[in-house]
């Protein structure tokens, strides 16, 4: 049954993978904006890291166990942990680079030097001091260290996302509320996971599952339920889709769809663009078509720009 289990949840894993990447590198091409670079960057290392070092301690029994002794295959778990860390650390650093970029803060030399100088010489010079002291075992105090670090950038990108109230965010309240709700209670789901699964080996994999979760969920929420018009419109002097779209009470959704159209897309090219099906996009329009009393294409593009 396990044996199952594991299958299921590394297809799944793989399947995840795939749609936060494909998803992140097609929102960084369609809105120019600088934070879906680092959404795209913390996908690739928060994925690599889940593989080289998530999969990879359960992989490594498995290939080796029968042929190694115990001590021997604890080093070489431990590791690949070890090997494996530097891509969980520069993956918090891009959802903190995120929500920054979000709150219109600058990250120059102060920020990146602190972050690095705490992970890669305080937290490693903390974790030494208590193996010296306490004897402490090396995977508990990387368990430890693991759950620490989540809590504390979790916390941390969350007040970011708020600590920008003086400059324009680049999101919608709502959106910043959401983003900072779920990356707490994902963090703190994957967290309860983590810290029970030791023995267990069902919590193990819903743990995996949840890490994988937690790290495609940004890209999902920026491209089904987040309102992306303020990065539609950036950049556009004469582009008054912000102002048409409250006039006549179009969705979040719809002005995607009018954005695209005013790009002179054709529906299939809106569809393939958006993710979504060719009939969506027809229904899309349908709706915006009677909101707006258009009859044509060309009359939509002309209130847009004109304001109407």
């Amino acid at each position: 049954m396990i044996g199952f289990l594991n299958i299921i949840i590394l297809v799944l894993s793989l399947a995840m993978t795939s749609a936060g990447i494909l998803i992140a590198s097609h929102l960084r091409t369609s809105y120019k904006a600088d934070f879906f670079a680092s959404l795209l960057f913390f996908q690739v290392f928060w994925f690599t890291f889940g593989f080289y070092a998530l999969w990879g301690q359960l992989a490594i029994p498995s290939l080796l166990g029968s042929e190694i002794e115990q001590e021997t295959l604890v080093k070489i778990k431990n590791a690949a942990l070890f090997l494996g860390s530097p891509f969980f650390v520069f993956a918090w650093f891009m959802v903190l680079k995120l929500t920054r970029e979000i709150s219109n803060l600058t990250t120059g030399g102060p920020f990146v030097g602190t972050f690095l100088a705490a992970n890669f010489i305080v937290v490693p010079g903390i974790g030494y001091l208590l193996f010296r002291l306490t004897g402490i075992q090396v995977m508990s105090l990387l368990r430890y260290a693991f759950i620490f670090l989540c809590v504390l950038y979790s916390f941390a990108g969350s007040w970011f996302l708020f600590s920008g109230k003086n400059k324009p965010s680049r999101l919608g309240e709502t959106e910043i509320k959401h983003i900072a709700i779920w990356l707490i209670l994902l963090m703190i789901l994957q967290n309860i996971l983590f810290f029970f699964s030791k023995e267990n080996e069902y919590m193990t994999l819903a743990f995996i599952f949840i890490f994988y979760g937690f790290g495609t969920f940004l890209p999902l929420y920026f491209r089904y339920r987040a309102d992306l018009s303020k990065l539609l419109a950036h950049g556009e002097s004469n582009f008054t889709l912000e102002h048409f779209c409250e006039k006549f009470d179009i969705s979040k959704r719809e002005k995607e769809v009018i954005h695209e159209i005013c790009k002179g897309l054709t529906n299939q090219q809106i569809a393939d663009k958006l993710f979504i099906s060719l009939q969506t996009v027809k229904d899309h329009t349908h709706r915006i078509y009677g909101k707006t009393f258009c009859t044509s294409r060309a009359q939509l593009m002309r209130m847009v720009n004109e304001g109407e």
